[in-house]
């Protein structure tokens, strides 16, 4: 965890939460109705996925740097498992995550109410834990850091696009008369969609327009969140043990 916090991650979050505000104050001269939500509503979104840029680069040279020096065969020489390995890896993705809802919290409490803060920072911890663990997960298994944070932003916007790519799919179908080949093209890429997050799994910024139970949308995160985290652990776990190093 020390060797990822550092004034240069400080100082990136700071530069990314005053751009998040001064585009915030240009969005608000624009709008022309609802314009407080439209502000909050934007400054979420941009954090949200400037921070899970962000977060993916920092785990990504994270355990690359462990591959360049070796820290692998170091820790294998001592007295630890290699599962207590990929436990701190993912108890340091789970702080730091926290350091940057937290963080978001602070702001979007001055652009909402408390409550909806609250939910949208809790909400996004659980969005960047699972996004963490997946690029976790593709830095360990490809080595390689654009390989891995291109990987990883691949699946995260699939996943963001699912309910978008089913209706697209499902609409192709009904206009192709329900053809042979569309069905097959719709069973397919029904089967990919199936393995990933759905739009349940995600900070929703409707939140800032209309009321909802948010108890209601924030268990159904932590639900399918928690379903996917511990796949993504076991997977990390399964690739990690089958791994060869020269010790």
């Amino acid at each position: 965890m020390l060797g990822i916090l550092s004034w240069r991650l400080a100082i990136l979050v700071a530069v990314l939460f005053l751009v998040a505000v001064l585009s915030g104050s240009f969005i608000s001269e624009l709008a022309i109705v609802n314009g407080a939500a439209v502000v909050a509503a934007f400054i979420a979104d941009f954090l949200r996925y400037s921070l899970a840029l962000l977060l993916l680069l920092v785990i990504a040279t994270s355990v690359a740097e462990d591959y360049e020096f070796r820290q692998f065969e170091r820790l294998l020489t001592m007295p630890l498992a290699r599962w207590q390995y990929i436990a701190a890896q993912t108890l340091v993705i789970a702080c730091l995550c926290l350091l940057l809802a937290v963080s978001v919290l602070v702001l979007m409490t001055l652009y909402s109410d408390f409550t909806t803060g609250l939910y949208w920072a809790v909400s996004l911890w659980l969005e960047l834990f699972m996004l963490g663990l997946l690029g976790f997960l593709a830095i360990l298994s490809l080595g390689k850091i654009p390989q891995a944070v291109f990987f990883s932003i691949a699946v995260y916007l699939l996943a963001k696009m699912s309910g978008l790519i089913a209706s697209v799919v499902s609409e192709s179908v009904r206009m192709s008369d329900a053809s042979v080949t569309s069905r097959v093209i719709e069973m397919i890429f029904g089967a990919l969609l199936y393995l990933f997050p759905g739009v349940e799994s995600f900070a929703r910024n409707d939140v800032f327009f209309q009321d909802m139970d948010l108890m209601a949308a924030l268990g159904e995160q932590v639900l399918s969140v928690g379903i996917y985290s511990s796949f993504l652990v076991a997977v990390c776990l399964f690739d990690f043990y089958r791994k060869e190093f020269n010790l």
